[in-house]
């Protein structure tokens, strides 16, 4: 187990990875970045049969610490520490590839395509640039990585991994830094797939330090000397309605135990040791240590525990395995116990400024499921459109004067459910105020004052949204020293020119008036506001 081998189809996508990196650099047509996104997509899926594989080998090395934690102490805590290193050199580029492809306009949903894969300038820009501050790091956390990992393994096999060791940096045929080599206007598609093949190299250099670590301790173990019953759930966290659900298990290595699972109250002869864990009960007698016992189902060695969630809060629960022995005829009862919340069906959904929602605006709203990570989480609204933000808040636009209801969904282990819904209140949005280049209110200035102004202005006092209207058209009447009224329409928020030469002329004794004011805001909705005048009462 301490050597990775590579399957037949993991060394065709390596081969294939190299020749078209190779021919990129002759000839970037269509053909070639397609081959480049089947073999993104075949490395993708090469990369989650590994991680499946790695999580088996932890779940293998887990249930054999149970048995034990002596013997495998050192190497089932070097295995998790590698775990760490892997995930946290997989989280680096798998953000470094969304960034590109986010750039890039994001992936067709038609054809599952990044939409720019030919755009040669976002790895440069990302990696190349700024004296290749970033790609250098990458670089350097690869390396890092690698001698971490490889100083994991058992002494014995470090030097023979520093060969063979899956995840390595290739020094370029010339004299050229390292980034410049690998991303400098490279397409963006084989960027991504640059990445994905590194994420795939850590995984494979995971698995070679776990399946090393693990054959250290176990490789020539034949029989176990100690069993214990362990209960393994997907999540303690149960919605109400909802079922919780847990394997029980005994932790053993031999092939040829056949156990029983049951679950009710434990009898008095259930007993703990001085180490806190259940004592291991022999007994010539097949009757379990339970009263009222309900047998569970096992599929292959594995109880397959499933629990009602119909009151919400913590609930407790006990077992036991029970093995017969294939030589004497007697029994083993293995207890064990387990704990899980049922928390009700539950959302909160925060407006960001106000407890109601205005049309023709971007609302800000925070949605969230208590206990569920936000990428787990949907909502969607009525009468408008939900759009969600990178960070995961959201953007509500109402498109009519009705009640909004938002409908929250959340993913709660593996299933889609409806946590919970809100309504909100949706009003227009506040007529503005007409006002002359700031003057809100009629009153007696100079003329001096008014003639220096140029636009009618309409605003929004008082209100929590940035928010802007229009001015179509308005009237405008002149009144001179005897008694004449002149009016003229204007379309516009600026003055037109016979509007300029009334001002520009006017004198102390006359009259200005503006009325008929049309604005148009957001909503797109047509409004009259008020009407403006003054009278010059100086020069």
């Amino acid at each position: 187990m301490a050597h990775a081998q590579l399957t037949p189809r993991q060394k065709m996508i390596n081969m294939l990875y190299l020749v078209l990196t190779a021919i990129l650099a002759l000839n970037v047509s269509n053909e070639v970045l397609d081959a480049f996104k089947g073999v993104n997509d075949g490395i993708t899926t090469s990369n989650l049969s590994l991680s499946e594989k790695n999580n088996n080998t932890y779940a293998d090395f887990q249930r054999q610490y149970a048995i034990d934690s002596g013997r495998a102490k050192a190497a089932f805590e070097n295995a998790l520490k590698a775990r760490e290193l892997s995930r946290q050199l997989y989280q680096l580029l798998e953000t470094y590839k969304q960034q590109m492809i986010a750039e890039a306009g994001g992936i067709d949903e038609a054809t599952g395509k990044i939409l720019r894969d030919d755009n040669i300038d976002i790895a440069t820009r990302l990696f190349v640039e700024n004296n290749g501050a970033i790609g250098k790091q990458l670089q350097q956390q690869i390396e890092s990585t690698r001698q971490q990992l490889i100083g994991l393994m058992p002494e014995q096999e470090q030097i023979a991994a520093q060969k063979t060791f899956a995840l390595k940096i290739e020094t370029p045929t010339n004299d050229r830094a390292w980034e410049f080599a690998t991303f400098n206007h490279v397409p963006v598609v084989a960027a991504v797939t640059t990445l994905t093949k590194f994420q795939n190299d850590v995984l494979n250099a995971e698995n070679h330090i776990v399946e090393s670590l693990y054959g250290s301790v176990y490789a020539k173990t034949e029989k176990v000397d100690k069993m214990e019953a362990i209960v393994s759930s997907p999540s303690a966290l149960v919605m109400q309605g909802e079922q919780y659900k847990a394997d029980v298990l005994v932790a053993a290595s031999n092939s040829t135990l056949t156990p029983e699972v049951f679950i009710g109250s434990f009898t008095p002869t259930v007993k703990k040791g001085k180490d806190g864990k259940y004592e291991t009960i022999e007994s010539a007698s097949e009757q379990v240590p339970l009263q009222n016992p309900v047998k569970v189902d096992v599929s292959g060695g594995v109880g397959k525990l499933q629990l009602g969630s119909s009151a919400v809060g913590n609930k407790k629960y006990y077992g036991v395995v029970r093995v017969k022995s294939s030589t004497d005829n007697t029994y083993k009862f293995f207890p064990f116990e387990g704990e899980y919340r049922v928390s009700p069906k539950t959302a909160v959904v925060s407006p960001t400024m106000m407890n109601v929602m205005y049309i023709g605006l971007d609302n800000p709203v925070e949605v969230s499921v208590p206990g569920v990570p936000q990428q787990d989480v949907t909502a969607t609204i009525n009468h408008g459109t939900l759009t969600k933000n990178a960070d995961g808040s959201y953007n509500a636009r109402i498109s009519e004067k009705k009640n909004a209801t938002i409908t929250i969904k959340a993913k709660v282990n593996g299933k889609e459910m409806v946590m919970g819904e809100q309504s909100f209140r949706v009003k227009r949005i506040p007529t503005p105020q007409s006002t002359v280049d700031g003057v809100v209110k009629p009153i007696n200035v100079s003329a001096q004052v008014i003639k220096n102004s140029r636009s009618i202005i309409a605003k929004v006092e008082a209100f929590d949204y940035p928010v802007q209207f229009r001015v179509l058209s308005f009237t405008c009447s002149y009144r001179n020293k005897n008694g004449e009224l002149f009016k003229e329409t204007n379309t516009g928020t600026e003055f037109n020119e016979k509007i300029k030469v009334w001002l520009k002329n006017i004198d102390r004794g006359e009259a200005i008036f503006f009325d008929d004011i049309v604005v148009m805001g957001p909503d797109m909705e047509r409004r009259t506001t008020n009407a403006l005048a003054f009278n010059i009462t100086s020069k």
